[in-house]
């Protein structure tokens, strides 16, 4: 890959947490959607299920947003961003579904970032 400029590398980074919210936000349509589902699932079914629909839109509109970024940015640096997208899953669990946030959770949530943070600064090296 030819060095990109600084804020090239900036904008790239933007774009992939850009790409997480929208992923934690496509799971929980994803969550509700399985929530509505029958027990007996048919193709007719899905496709009306509006909440899965809109999922999926999010994650084709996630996916541009990761390939634009994936144009200038280091892969080392910007594919373990991606494990953002749990974090944000975990914060609309808790406010939108009452799943409950125990300590463990918070400690994984916490080595999550703590990662993501070495991996960076090992990127700028």
């Amino acid at each position: 890959m030819v060095n990109e400029s600084p804020a090239l590398q900036r904008r790239a980074i933007l774009l992939i947490v850009a790409f997480t919210i929208v992923a934690g936000i496509a799971q929980v349509l994803f969550k509700i959607g399985a929530n509505h589902l029958p027990a007996t699932i048919s193709v007719g079914g899905l496709v009306t299920d509006l909440p899965l629909i809109g999922g999926l839109a999010l994650y084709g509109l996630g996916s541009i947003l990761m390939i634009w970024a994936l144009r200038h940015g280091e892969l080392s640096v910007l594919y373990p961003l991606i494990s953002m997208s749990y974090i944000w899953t975990a914060i609309l669990s808790v406010t939108i579904f009452h799943d409950t946030m125990t300590s463990l959770k918070i400690s994984g949530i916490a080595t999550i970032i703590a990662g993501v943070s070495l991996l960076g600064i090992a990127g700028r090296e």
